[in-house]
This record gives C-alpha cells, sequence and structure tokens, in this order.
C-alpha cells in the first residue's frame, strides 16, 4: 500500500474535520427553532444559550429590525410559522410578549394541544445590538 504521504495518517471520528461540519450543521439546524417555533435570521446571530426551558440569541440590529425578522419568522405560512402573537407588553419593540398555537396531536384534528411561550425582546443601541429570549411558560413564571 503506497500512500503520498506515508508520515501522515488519515483520520475519522471524532475531532476530524468531517465530524466538525457534521455538527456544526445539526447545531444550526436546531439553532433555527425552540420548541418549534422560528429563530430569525438576522445580521450576526449568535446563540448564548440555550435549555429545554429557554434559549438566549444576539443580533447585530435594532430591536425594530428583529421584530420584523420575528414576525416574518413566526407567523409565516410554513412549518414553524402559525403563531399568534398575544398578551404584547413591549414599548418600542422592548419587553415581553406570548405566542400561542394549536397543534394536533397524532396526526388527528379533533386532538389538538395549545403551545404558549413567552419572548422578550432587549435593545442595545449603543452597540448596535438586540437579544430575544424564549421562555417556556413554566420556566417564566418559576
Amino acid at each position: 500500500c503506497s500512500r503520498p504521504n506515508p508520515g501522515v495518517q488519515r483520520r475519522s471520528g471524532p475531532g476530524t474535520r468531517a465530524e466538525y461540519v457534521r455538527r456544526a450543521t445539526t447545531m444550526s439546524e436546531a439553532a433555527d427553532s425552540f420548541k418549534d417555533i422560528a429563530v430569525p435570521e438576522g445580521s450576526d446571530r449568535r446563540e448564548l444559550y440555550k435549555s429545554p426551558y429557554r434559549a438566549i440569541y444576539t443580533y447585530k440590529m435594532s430591536a425594530q429590525e428583529l421584530d420584523e425578522k420575528f414576525r416574518e419568522a413566526i407567523t409565516g405560512d410554513h412549518q414553524k410559522g402559525g403563531w399568534q402573537i398575544k398578551n404584547d407588553e413591549r414599548v418600542k419593540y422592548v419587553g415581553k410578549l406570548e405566542v400561542s398555537k394549536e397543534v394536533s396531536e397524532d396526526g388527528d384534528p379533533s386532538n389538538k394541544k395549545k403551545l404558549d411561550y413567552k419572548v422578550s425582546f432587549e435593545d442595545y443601541p449603543e452597540a448596535g445590538m438586540s437579544a430575544l429570549k424564549y421562555y417556556t411558560i413554566q420556566s417564566y413564571t418559576k
């Protein structure tokens, strides 16, 4: 067996570029939603924290621009869309709101469950950034 460079061994598995690309792709797909709520694309989006109960994302854009992207992402006519905004307590795009959606369980349209989550917008104009936080209702009230 002749190799072009006998001193270099090809590796596969954890730590290789292929594994890194696979994990990065999986992570970016997971970062596109929190509990089936779409996370909007935006300028320099970063996931700061994510757990089963909440998620925090920052953006290099104003809260007003983030609001536009958020509304497009959650209310659109696509798989992760169809959410309703309710209890919007925000002032100048900053503050809390709730989102709600009815989904059928097990494909049975008569068996629906209601999903409710809290969303918080923060604006940091001096840094040209804003933050979007998603919470489950249970974690928000504790």
